[in-house]
């Protein structure tokens, strides 16, 4: 148990990593998104501020707040100055008004966090989200594969998933999901829904609980603030969630299994180490998985200390066979 639960190290190890001992220019940074309070976006917010202690970095924070019609703007007022060398932004109601100001300021170097855009004057910070969730999957597999002698599991073989928009990026979450599921248990049932929206609560708990009604033992969210819902659900109907992107273990005790993180922390630090050693930061698509810390299942130690040991060493047999390539994994598309 200890062994997989801990394997986050990692990661932490990554991002502490030595620092350069020297910087030959100030460097800035601007961040913008309407969600560094929540979430993933609190990862990000972790991420550059570590930045800023460890090399001294210049940073801004902007927060969108949901005005629409000033995103455009926002974005212009950032790149137009000419002073920020790296621009991180977060959120895909944003990807219009990226692009736009991304070809009217060709200088400006952008760097989209948790997806690939058309553009190819973007830096794109990539998650092998694909990777974690096929470990959430095979983890969620192998305990309703228990059946009833196990808690709060039923005899159905189900898992289920709310993804939040019917986007790329989400597809790829369910992707892996199935795929690990169905690797570790062949007739496991996997139901999934949309919930086509990032920002209701009360819909992701609506989706859940029809889930659970329909006799899904286990739901992973993937819904960003929608899939606080569905852990609320999780407690009410007293089944199990996964959650994602940050530690969610809290939000549901006892009835959150683990959780799929999604390390933005590591993602902006490792780009800004570059940016500050002099390294070369283009555009192009970085992508951070199981083998480099950025992307890790986490289980959550209430529930974990209940499973048999058998499952977590299966899940760490597996993950070792991802980032060795034994184990080829589809994208969605």
């Amino acid at each position: 148990m200890k062994n997989f639960t801990q394997i986050l190290a990692a990661g932490v190890v990554l991002a502490a990593s030595a620092m350069p001992s020297f910087a030959a220019e100030k460097v800035n940074v601007a961040a913008i998104s309407g969600y560094f309070a929540q979430g993933f976006g609190v990862s990000i917010v972790e991420g550059l501020n570590k930045a800023k202690a460890d090399f001294g970095i210049d940073l801004k924070l902007v927060d969108t707040g949901n005005r629409a019609l000033d995103y455009e703007e926002q974005f212009s007022n950032l790149a137009k100055t000419g002073e920020y060398d790296l621009i991180f932004v977060m959120g895909w109601e944003l990807v219009d008004a990226l692009q736009k100001v991304s070809a009217a300021y060709p200088n400006q170097r952008f760097v989209f966090i948790d997806g690939v855009l058309d553009s190819d004057k973007i830096i794109y910070a990539s998650f092998a989200e694909e990777q974690g969730s096929f470990i959430a999957g095979a983890l969620a597999a192998l305990v309703e594969n228990l059946g009833p002698e196990f808690d709060k599991i039923g005899d159905g073989k189900a898992i289920g998933f709310v993804g939040g928009r019917d986007i790329p990026v989400i597809r790829n979450f369910l992707g892996g999901y199935e795929q690990g599921a169905k690797y570790a248990v062949p007739d496991v049932k996997v139901n999934s829904v949309f919930a086509g929206t990032f920002d209701d609560p009360a819909k992701g708990s609506e989706l859940a609980m029809a889930l659970y009604g329909q006799g899904t033992d286990i739901v992973y969210n993937v819904a960003g603030p929608t899939g606080e819902g569905v852990m609320q659900a999780s407690a009410a109907a007293d089944k199990y969630s996964l959650g994602v992107d940050v530690d969610m273990c809290s939000s549901a005790p006892g009835n959150v299994l683990a959780s799929m993180l999604k390390r933005g922390d590591i993602a902006v630090y490792s780009i800004i180490k570059d940016e500050v050693e002099g390294k070369a930061v283009k555009p192009g698509v970085r992508t951070f998985d199981l083998a480099s810390g950025g992307v890790e299942v986490k289980l959550c130690e209430d529930v974990a200390a209940k499973l048999p040991a058998e499952i977590p060493a299966k899940l760490e047999e597996i993950r070792k066979e991802v980032v060795d390539g034994k184990i080829a994994i589809t994208k969605a598309k």
